[in-house]
């Protein structure tokens, strides 16, 4: 079974954990936490603080000793950034705490209608062996008795459960809720069966002197204010250790209102999106430097049974690609065990690229080589379409190899945040680009494409994807199961075409990115940087046409005027620049075959 723990502070809320341990049989546990940020302020403002409490939640499990995942989430309102957490984590039960005296309208209404099963903790219950259950039947009945059942069974205690009939009432009636409760409970903990006479609340005060903590279901009906009822409400009040649990399937029928759509008036839909963009801004970003204990990546690969394969995309790199494949190699295959393969995929280099590469013992492949029959485009989209034949693991990331400053975190920060958040799908790198100017070194500038370009055109016609501080980084990996659902553009426009294929088939929350720090690399010329926009803004203009129906980039030029000067005399060069696109892999028969008989693993 999956629990959710949501944690307000660590400090106040480790006994939920405890709790969560006991119920958990052995099955997941998530630890959720919330940034509540005011109306006054930007969701991404909170990226920060996030960070800092996704590494507090990560060094309180190591310190426990416990095996758990952690998401911390940025809202306006904490519980519904829980209820999200829930749906997102596929939690079947959430623990959470009494927040005060008296439970609040907010979570009277959460509890209302909850996200999945949900026990409410009030005070120190975590070493309960004496365990109280009044029980009236149904649902909350069972579901008590399971929980019960569990923290003794893991306290080495017993289970009482308690029957009050109301004076006047026909007690064998009644009491056969208690029978049904026992037909579909585990008996090995129910230790006595008491059944009394009396107002239930009373009935309940006189068993509290031989036990530690009582467990019952919430109230039930529709139209009561309190989602606990007043005997929990009571025993919370009084310092009685107390579970309160209810069921997600509601007791009595509810009506649900339909989701609201997107506004629209353009400055409220503007309002809305800059909203997501700044709460997944500060949910899903991420620093390197969080994933750099490896051999917690290596455990959550073993757990998780998948394979990692690195590809490394070449095209006359003599000078870095040796310290590449050797800086990955010896840190992520020998030291520790975290990539499966590493292969560089050559686009035809005329130095001593493929040479070098295979004198540090790894495989390399032409691109145009790969599946011949399929023909062969010039491009570093074709490049990474081709690899995806030759690279065996589940999860693939692509690293480009002109890269002066290589460290391993451009890979464990890309595989990182897939292993430890299952519910991410691709990951791309962000990173400082210092520009070379003659023979120094400027502290700002490079990404010229991205911030005079890319940006922009998303934003316009992408807002979704704003939040990308490096939409064109060739840094990035991804799920295969995604992966080969994706068209690929075959030239400069393939990381747009990707990014966009990936929010509109995965959703903004299935991407992320990661802070590298900086990234020293070549810089190409003006000229070339040009031909690069020219190439992404047709894959811009071709995915807007698809998805509004009209023919955008039909309609468009596809020759670009170099402007080229000498010595005050100027001439037009004209290029035609066309963005192939490659099928989903999915679609390609020779993907499937190759598939198919790989599927032996990885070695």
């Amino acid at each position: 079974m999956r629990v959710l723990v949501a944690i307000g502070d660590i400090d106040r809320d480790r006994g939920l954990v405890d709790v969560a341990r006991a119920l958990g049989d052995g099955g997941d546990l998530v630890l959720a936490s919330v940034v509540e940020i005011p109306g006054s302020r930007s969701l991404a403002s909170a990226q920060p603080r996030a960070r800092t409490r996704r590494l507090q939640l990560q060094s309180f499990t190591k310190r426990a000793g416990i095996t758990a995942g952690v998401v911390v989430k940025v809202a306006r309102k904490t519980l519904d950034a829980i209820a999200e957490a829930v749906e997102h984590e596929q939690a079947k039960l959430l623990i959470i705490g009494w927040p005060s005296a008296s439970p609040s309208e907010a979570l009277n209404e959460f509890l209302s209608h909850p996200p999945c099963d949900v026990a409410v903790v009030v005070g120190d219950v975590g070493g309960a062996r004496r365990i109280l259950v009044p029980v009236r039947g149904g649902r909350y009945a069972q579901l008590a008795v399971a929980i019960a059942s569990a923290i003794a069974a893991h306290n080495d205690g017993n289970v009482t459960l308690l029957h009050a009939t109301e004076p006047g009432r026909d007690a064998p009636r009644t009491r056969s809720a208690l029978y049904d409760v026992l037909g579909a409970a585990q008996h090995s903990r129910i230790g006595q069966l008491v059944s009394a006479v009396g107002p239930a609340a009373e009935v309940i005060r006189s068993q509290l002197p031989d036990h530690d903590l009582v467990v019952l279901g919430a109230t039930a009906r529709d139209g009561v204010s309190s989602s606990f009822g007043p005997i929990a409400e009571a025993l919370a009040a009084s310092g009685t250790p107390l579970l309160v649990v209810r069921t997600r399937t509601p007791v009595a029928s509810r009506i649900f209102s339909a989701r609201s759509t997107l506004p629209a008036d353009r400055r409220e839909r503007s309002g809305y999106i800059s909203e997501l963009v700044d709460k997944w801004f500060a949910e899903n970003t991420f620093v390197s430097s969080e994933f750099a204990d490896l051999e917690r990546l290596v455990d959550l690969k073993r757990r998780q049974g998948v394979t990692i394969s690195v590809g490394l995309p070449a095209l006359n790199e003599e000078e870095t690609i040796g310290d590449v494949v050797y800086t990955m190699r010896k840190r992520l295959m020998g030291r520790y065990q975290l990539v499966d393969e590493i292969v560089v995929i050559d686009s035809g280099s005329s130095d001593r690229t493929r040479e070098i590469a295979k004198g540090e013992g790894v495989p390399v492949y032409v691109h145009q080589e790969i599946v011949p029959e399929l023909g062969a485009n010039s491009g570093k989209g074709e490049a990474l379409w081709k690899s995806l034949f030759v690279l065996r693991g589940d999860i693939v990331c692509w690293v480009d190899t002109d890269i002066r400053n290589i460290h391993p975190k451009f890979v464990y920060g890309i595989v990182g945040p897939l292993l430890v958040h299952p519910r991410l799908q691709y990951v791309k790198a962000f990173y400082q680009r210092p520009l070379n100017v003659g023979e120094t070194m400027q502290a700002t500038g490079g990404g010229r494409v991205t911030e005079l370009t890319a940006r922009p055109i998303l934003n316009l016609f992408f807002p979704e994807l704003s939040g990308m501080i490096q939409p064109l980084s060739g840094e990035y990996g991804g799920r295969r199961a995604l992966l080969e659902q994706l068209p690929f553009f075959t030239g400069y426009g393939v990381e747009t075409g990707l990014l966009i294929d990936v929010l509109q088939r995965g959703g903004l929350d299935a991407i992320a990115q990661t802070d590298m720090k900086q990234r020293i690399h070549r810089n190409q010329s003006l000229l070339a940087l040009s031909k690069m926009s020219f190439a992404l803004l047709q894959v811009v203009l071709k995915r807007v046409g698809e998805s509004t129906g009209r023919a955008i980039w039909e309609e468009a030029n596809s020759s670009l005027k170099l402007i080229r000067g000498d010595r005050g005399r100027y001439r037009l060069d004209v290029q035609e620049i066309v963005e192939g696109e490659r099928p989903p892999l999915v679609s390609v028969p020779q993907y499937r075959i190759r598939r198919n008989s790989s599927l032996v693993g990885v070695g």
